[in-house]
């Protein structure tokens, strides 16, 4: 049965503007821990109270609608099953400024066949942010034209959509685009999965000559990882190959370049790693830009973003 001055303070709290009912109402919510409310201001501003069996939901600036239920509504989830879904194929040329690899392709972007195409992913964010495709593009206008030269040409076709991607900013869709800017995609693994624990230990390890011979082909200057794990099963399958015993921890792995550290069994794998690509490949191992791992802040992500741009 509903909290008497609950009840009371639901009654008379019928207008957003009443700052009244609205403070009587927050007054009743702090001393009630067994009712979930879910209160939708029409302002910017959500507050969000567990109460267990009232839910109030704001329809317009002047009115309240008040829905009471004795158990919350569950939402329904729809089992994928992935199997059916195709692989995502990789962008790659013979003359790569960068490649970004990936763990695997999610539901989404295997559904729309483009990389990084969940809402919730904050690759294209960081990618704009960070200025990333105009780094890039700057690098080779340079390489091509001299210091002095201007790096885009207004006449030409090919600088006049690089100025709209530069100006609104690059998203999935224009994932296959980037490639004429030697910009390009893999991933790990090409096969779908809804979490990348679905992997198995030896889908990934198998996958690691695949991606070697892709970084080579590409003749990538730059490897961005998105993901730890993907440096982990490279480590992995390297330090067996060396017959050496290492585990990756905090103490030993950071964010950003791979470069030696202090200890000098990493450092032995990080060489050998590095020998199997082209001298002049650097790589870089981010944490992931999926919506499902937030254990970074996105300020401490674009840092790193950020970097490894000016290093371009």
């Amino acid at each position: 049965m509903m909290n008497k001055s609950l009840k009371t303070v639901i009654e008379t709290f019928k207008y957003e503007g009443d700052d009244k009912a609205k403070k009587n109402l927050e007054n009743v919510l702090k001393s009630i821990k067994s009712v979930k409310v879910n209160k939708r201001v029409t302002s910017s501003r959500r507050l969000l109270t567990k109460v267990k069996s009232t839910s109030i939901i704001h329809k317009s600036n002047a009115s309240a609608t008040y829905n009471v239920s004795n158990s919350p509504l569950k939402a329904q989830k729809v089992k994928i099953d992935t199997s059916k879904l195709p692989d995502l194929r990789h962008s790659l040329n013979s003359n790569l400024k960068l490649l970004f690899v990936g763990y695997n392709p999610g539901v989404q972007s295997s559904i729309q066949q483009h990389h990084y195409a969940h809402h919730s992913n904050l690759f294209w964010k960081l990618f704009n942010q960070a200025n990333v495709l105009q780094r890039v593009v700057q690098k080779r206008k340079k390489k091509e034209n001299g210091m002095h030269q201007k790096v885009f040409d207004d006449d030409d076709d090919d600088d006049k959509y690089l100025k709209t991607l530069l100006s609104t900013g690059c998203s999935a869709i224009h994932d296959f685009d980037l490639i004429k800017y030697d910009i390009g995609f893999s991933d790990l693994s090409l096969r779908c999965t809804v979490r990348a624990e679905e992997l198995t230990s030896e889908e990934k390890i198998a996958n690691i000559p695949r991606l070697i011979r892709e970084i080579n082909e590409s003749n990538a200057e730059n490897v961005v990882l998105i993901g730890k794990g993907i440096w982990e099963v490279i480590v992995k399958f390297y330090k067996a190959q060396l017959g050496i015993k290492f585990q990756l921890n905090k103490d030993n792995f950071q964010w950003g370049q791979i470069a030696e550290s202090k200890d000098k069994q990493y450092n032995q794998i990080i060489e050998h790693v590095y020998a199997q690509l082209p001298k002049h490949t650097t790589i870089y191992a981010f944490p992931s830009t999926s919506g499902l791992v937030a254990s970074m802040k996105f300020s401490e992500k674009l840092r790193l973003w950020q970097e490894m741009a000016n290093n371009l």
